[in-house]
């Protein structure tokens, strides 16, 4: 599912930055190449998901979970038979891989997870072991067991090409495209690397093209992939819920802050204006999950639960208050603390039912800092309407930093180092008002 590629690549390239771990790092770009592999549109979009099961590549016409996934200890040892040098026991390139993703003669598939006995006798890959285990376990360096490991997956990759694929949900939505949208903005952004985020910009414009309504100021729902491969939509076309604005701005805002490209935020800004005019409750606060002048609809709901995907009042707290951030807007900071009033109960009896709340919620009480590293002289430009850049000058023509918190900013920094201590420390002389 494409919902959880996305919110699982977050994850990962944040437990890298927590841990200075490489192997999260690896696990998220790892990732995002799958989605730019098999769940990618000509047009930018990315489709909903693929299936679990598939036809077996022995024959049959029943499809089978897993099918094109899972291995045969057999299969393995018949494709990976050379022995790596200086390995303890004459170890093969089969041993080693086996050994590194629990792979198992008889399978590795327990008899309660397989309930219809289609996996008897495959093998899952999981990483079972950590580079350097693997290595200390065969006796040999870890870059000979990373490129063993590597070259055999190479391998394995083009036998799995000849089995039959499974089938593609080529539907486009709007709210999972968001979540895709923030997980290559903010990977490409930790990693530095630029096909990553140029993949994020071509998402953007995807969403822009094709599933924003410019005349009305809507956003649509979905649309699909058609015959000929062109991009088409459902007639009539469906109007965008509350969590495809809720999530294509957060995205926006992740790749403003990746690419540092004014016109995502501008579009953020606007998405906000009209997600507040279509959805905001203005007797409870927070919003409803659809359009509340809508006849056809007839209970108007509002999520109060993190699942699958967070709920989009979970995600709009924290969108208003980066956009009021931002923009200077005090009205999006009071209507994110509105939201956070409206689920006061909720959050106070069971917290763990809204993490995403939480994190916004913190974020409140701790408050943001801006870290302003690029001023436009547009004058129609979102971020120049904010009276606190005004005095904030380049000095001697080179990057300069400012560090601010409550729009209260920091001496001028244009030291990497210097920077980071006081992101890391947050000690600073505020100057700026």
């Amino acid at each position: 599912m494409l919902y959880d590629q996305a919110q699982l690549a977050v994850a990962y390239i944040t437990a890298f930055q927590v841990s200075g771990e490489q192997f999260y790092a690896d696990v998220a770009k790892d990732i995002l190449l799958y989605v730019s592999r098999d769940l990618s549109d000509k047009s930018g979009g990315f489709y909903s998901a693929e299936d679990a099961d598939s036809v077996p590549a022995s024959g049959g016409q029943e499809k089978r979970e897993g099918a094109f996934c899972v291995w045969m200890a057999s299969e393995i040892r018949e494709l990976l038979p050379d022995m790596v040098e200086g390995a303890t026991d004459s170890a093969t390139q089969a041993d080693i891989f086996m050994h590194h993703y629990g792979v198992k003669e008889q399978g590795n598939v327990e008899p309660e997870q397989d309930p219809h006995g289609e996996l008897r006798g495959q093998n899952v890959l999981i990483v079972r072991y950590s580079v350097e285990l693997t290595a200390a376990r065969f006796g040999i360096t870890v870059e000979k067991v990373s490129k063993c490991l590597a070259s055999a997956r190479a391998k394995m990759a083009e036998v799995r090409k000849t089995r039959p694929c499974p089938h593609l949900d080529s539907k486009m939505l709007t709210s999972w495209n968001g979540l895709m949208l923030s997980a290559f903005a903010c990977v490409g952004a930790v990693l530095g690397d630029k096909a990553l985020l140029e993949r994020a910009v071509q998402a953007g414009n995807f969403l822009k093209e094709y599933l924003w309504d410019a005349e009305k100021q809507t956003l649509l729902r979905s649309c699909y992939r058609g015959d000929q491969m062109e991009v088409q939509q459902i007639s009539p076309p469906i109007s965008g819920f509350l969590d495809d604005y809720t999530f294509l701005i957060c995205g926006l805002l992740d790749l403003y802050e990746a690419s540092l490209q004014t016109e995502w935020l501008q579009w953020a800004e606007e998405l906000q204006f009209r997600q507040d005019v279509l959805f905001w409750d203005d007797l409870g606060g927070g919003y409803f999950c659809c359009d509340p002048r809508d006849s056809k609809v007839l209970l108007q709901l509002k999520e109060d639960q993190d699942g699958a995907e967070p709920s989009a009042n979970s995600v709009s707290a924290f969108n208003l208050l980066r956009l009021s951030n931002y923009t200077g807007r005090q009205e999006w900071l009071q209507k994110s603390q509105q939201l956070l009033t409206a689920f006061s109960d909720r959050l106070t009896r069971v917290p763990i039912a809204l993490p995403e709340m939480v994190r916004a919620l913190m974020a409140q009480h701790y408050t943001l800092k801006q870290v302003l590293m690029l001023k436009e002289e547009n004058p129609d430009s979102v971020l120049s309407r904010l009276p606190s850049l005004a005095s904030l000058t380049q000095l001697d023509g080179i990057a300069t930093a400012y560090v601010c918190q409550n729009f209260t900013c920091s001496l001028p920094v244009t030291n990497p180092q210097e920077l980071r201590r006081l992101l890391l420390d947050g000690t600073t002389d505020m100057q700026t008002k």
